[in-house]
């Protein structure tokens, strides 16, 4: 997808704003409620709602996950250095792991950063060294266990005073 298509059609106003926030503080609210919540009409709420959705603004709704809780308590970000004719058939390898939380291609020191949740330590041995130093092209890795997790934002908005 080109950058352009993922752009709005026009910037977010504050009631899209605010739309947006309580959204992402709770996706389950009702339309009538969150109508209330921002003073706009049901109509109207709904209305942003699909304008939102429609431009790719809002592209869905989810729980958010307690990942210690569900038994993956190590988190890492790897990152991957390789060559580039191996990307693509890569990319599809790694969309499979199932412990892949994230996985962005990035220029810089590494091609690759993944995000990902495992159970335990012999897991993140496995993916790294049996895994993703198997893939082509893979020439290196380096592992950063994530010790604590201090912001995560659903929603991340530009500073004000810009």
């Amino acid at each position: 997808m080109d950058s352009d298509a993922r752009r709005p059609a026009r910037a977010p106003d504050k009631i899209d704003q605010a739309i947006i926030d309580a959204l992402a503080q709770d996706a389950r609210i009702g339309v009538s409620e969150l109508a209330e919540m921002v003073n706009i009409s049901r109509a109207t709420a709904y209305n942003r709602i699909k304008r939102l959705t429609d431009e790719g603004v809002i592209r869905g709704y989810s729980a958010v996950v307690d990942h210690a809780r569900m038994g993956l308590g190590i988190t890492a970000l790897i990152l991957i250095s390789g060559s580039q004719p191996d990307w693509r058939a890569n990319r599809e390898i790694i969309s499979s792991y199932p412990e892949v939380e994230y996985c962005w291609y990035v220029a810089g020191s590494a091609d690759i950063v993944l995000l990902v949740r495992l159970a335990n330590t012999d897991q993140l041995r496995d993916l790294i060294l049996t895994r993703l130093q198997s893939l082509p092209g893979v020439n290196s890795t380096q592992t950063l266990t994530v010790i604590d997790e201090v912001v995560h934002r659903t929603v991340v908005r530009p500073p004000q005073d810009c």
